[in-house]
């Protein structure tokens, strides 16, 4: 699991596409400008992106957080993430309050049918 708690975390994904690169930094760039860069990812407002490597990535934030993101979830938005290399990921932002959200980036197949029964194009 990598977690991202703001811009300057970005290059930890410079092993990815692009496109999940560019995702990932827009919501980071809006969470540095509303929370600030210096916020701690788990007591203040504001949130963070993962980009999650496994199933067990997920089960774990569900601990973190006492949620579930796979069964029954409750996102704000699924986007799905068409890259060039033809590979696709979806990018699904929870809302855990109205000012803390988490972003979630994975695999399309490793996206727990329940998240993406909540896509809408």
């Amino acid at each position: 699991m990598i977690k991202l708690k703001n811009t300057k975390d970005l290059p930890m994904l410079a092993h990815l596409e692009e496109e999940i690169q560019q995702n990932a930094l827009d919501t980071l760039q809006i969470l540095d400008s509303e929370y600030g860069e210096d916020r701690d990812i788990i007591r203040n407002l504001g949130g963070y992106v993962v980009f999650a490597e496994s199933e067990e990535d997920l089960r774990e934030l569900e601990v973190i957080h006492n949620t579930n993101f796979t069964d029954n979830p409750t996102t704000e938005y699924v986007d799905i993430i068409d890259c060039e290399s033809g590979r696709f990921y979806t990018s699904s932002l929870f809302l855990l309050s109205s000012d803390y959200g988490i972003l979630i980036i994975l695999a399309y197949e490793m996206t727990p049918q329940g998240i993406l029964n909540q896509y809408r194009p």
